[in-house]
């Protein structure tokens, strides 16, 4: 009785907490709406700060920062926003008008095959939906696996069996796109440069010969870390060390 009781205060705590995140980001939109942005940047900051992420919150403050010319937080939060849903087309189009406030015009070498391949299908969706739709499939073929053993038509057996066939491979399709998203999400890691101007050198120390600078807003991926450097790369190809302070992870 006690593990039930306790139960349901948990469960009523979840809840409450949940209508007040609610409540905060429906004011947080008005005042959006009325133009008082900096307040409406902290109502959204306290919802992040509780941990409740989501591609709209995160599109929102993203919209704030463009609002008040914060280049390198606003593409860092529609950057953030694309994780949840990539093929959303507002935010898409967003933090394409807001990477025109960046610096940096670098020109980005040209993609291979296999790259074009993970970009145009594996990374579409997140792992997550691929998952899903593994899982639907996989239904879907117990379904018409279920048809076809208690079908008494040839013609019906011979189509179940064939789109059943079809499913499996569809399963194993998505499941393979979904395992390999996760392990590029997990593996490749990126950030945004918050630094207004910042010294990309050829070695981790501060002596070291400066390759190439870069301004705030630029997207870099990072190979390697090493005390406060890291190891960036850019879509040019070129590297380098950076000041772990000067950007932040997606």
């Amino acid at each position: 009785m006690k593990k039930i009781i306790f139960f349901l205060i948990f469960l009523v705590g979840i809840v409450g907490h949940a209508q007040t995140m609610d409540s905060l980001f429906i004011k947080a939109n008005k005042l959006y709406q009325q133009e008082s942005y900096i307040e409406a940047l902290k109502l959204y900051q306290d919802i992040e700060s509780k941990n409740m992420e989501s591609g709209v919150l995160y599109f929102n403050m993203a919209n704030v920062y463009y609002k008040t010319n914060q280049v390198a937080p606003s593409i860092y939060y529609y950057e953030k926003a694309l994780q949840f849903d990539p093929n959303n087309k507002d935010y898409i189009f967003n933090l394409e008008f807001a990477k025109r406030m960046t610096l940096d015009n670098i020109e980005a070498l040209p993609k291979s095959l296999g790259q074009k391949f993970r970009d145009t299908f594996i990374l579409k969706f997140t792992y997550n939906t691929w998952a899903v739709i593994a899982v639907s499939l996989a239904f879907l073929f117990a379904i018409l696996f279920l048809l076809y053993h208690f079908s008494y038509s040839t013609s019906k057996k011979r189509i179940y069996f064939l789109t059943s066939l079809l499913s499996v491979i569809f399963v194993s399709i998505s499941l393979y796109f979904s395992f390999r998203n996760y392990h590029y999400i997990k593996n490749i890691k990126t950030a945004i440069i918050f630094a207004t101007q910042t010294q990309v050198k050829s070695a981790p120390t501060k002596s070291s010969e400066i390759n190439f600078e870069l301004h705030e807003g630029t997207k870099v991926q990072i190979l390697e870390t090493l005390d406060n450097w890291k190891k960036i790369k850019i879509i040019d190809g070129k590297t380098g060390w950076i000041n772990g302070e000067d950007l932040k992870e997606l």
